[in-house]
């Protein structure tokens, strides 16, 4: 019987490139309401949403010389 094997399927909204970029810009910028909305709206998403906007920070930080 499958009664206890079933696995639920992630719900929520995994963003889009773009939506990651414009969060982890103005997190950058020192404003974190974009990166807040954006893993509030994800649901079971939300960590890989969160690692995915500060890895896009990381990217987008300027090089020290």
């Amino acid at each position: 019987m499958g009664l206890f094997n079933r696995k639920t399927l992630p719900m929520g909204y995994q963003p889009s490139e773009a939506e990651i970029v414009d969060a982890a810009q103005k997190l950058n910028a020192g404003s974190r309401h974009a990166a807040d909305d954006l893993v509030a709206h994800s649901g079971d998403y939300r960590q890989q949403t969160a690692m995915r906007i500060l890895g896009a920070c990381v990217d987008d930080m300027p090089e020290e010389s």
